[in-house]
């Protein structure tokens, strides 16, 4: 059975099938737009289930070879703190500025369980990648990728904005382990080192673990919802990456 989903406008659907054209063009698998129509699109249906953890280093390893593709297609020399157009795509929103004022409302507003940073502190982790080489961002989780019979693709694509290297993993790695529980050290190993094989920049464990972080801090919001049964603050000692 094929699969319509609603947006909020005819413009927020033209988006998204831009994103999924371009997430395809850079070789990641998607779920195919069977059709186009005002708020909606209607995707082709795909036998499947949502990712589990041992997927984790597939997804991690398509994740890391579309993060390739955009940057040496698209995204070499663009600044992180500055929006950026892709033809036949659109904007890219910055990745600094919006991220630094979410964290530190939330922060502020003392809706993270357990944090290990400070306001400040946060805000200093999200600008220090300003100068680092550009990947994008798509809210990578275990509920917009699906497995399925001929491997893990991907099925969400409302919003794309610029990130660095290693952030978008940060957050598969996060919400797979909110989402199902403690994660074996190994496979959290296995899934950085699949990712790593892919992309320019190799992202290393201290670099990994605080996106992990701030991750914690964006995603506190949804605990209780979505799958979000875990929170990262029971569960971060078991997943640095070694």
């Amino acid at each position: 059975m094929e699969f319509t989903k609603t947006y909020s406008s005819p413009a927020a659907a033209r988006q998204a099938h831009a994103h999924q054209a371009w997430l395809a063009q850079l070789g990641m698998p998607v779920a195919p737009v069977k059709a186009r129509n005002g708020h909606f699109l209607v995707f082709a249906h795909v036998e499947g289930r949502h990712l589990g953890p041992a997927q984790l280093p597939e997804a991690a390893q398509l994740l890391g070879q579309a993060h390739a593709a955009a940057h040496h297609g698209y995204l070499s020399g663009v600044h992180l703190d500055e929006p950026c157009t892709v033809r036949d795509v659109g904007q890219l929103g910055p990745f600094t500025t919006p991220r630094i004022r979410r964290v530190q409302a939330l922060l502020a507003a003392g809706a993270v369980p357990g944090p290990v940073l400070t306001a400040s502190e946060a805000a200093r982790v999200v600008a220090s990648a300003a100068d680092e080489p550009a990947a994008f961002y798509k809210d990578a989780n275990p509920r917009n990728f699906l497995h399925t019979p001929h491997g893990v693709i991907a099925v969400d694509f409302d919003d794309l904005t610029l990130a660095p290297f290693g952030y978008d993993l940060a957050k598969l790695i996060v919400t797979t382990a909110m989402t199902y529980g403690p994660l074996p050290p190994p496979l959290v190993r296995r899934t950085l080192d699949a990712y790593n094989a892919a992309v320019p920049h190799p992202v290393l464990p201290d670099r990994l673990t605080p996106w992990m972080e701030i991750h914690h801090i964006l995603t506190s919001p949804y605990l209780g919802h979505n799958g979000y049964t875990h929170s990262w603050h029971t569960l971060r000692s078991n997943h640095q990456p070694r």
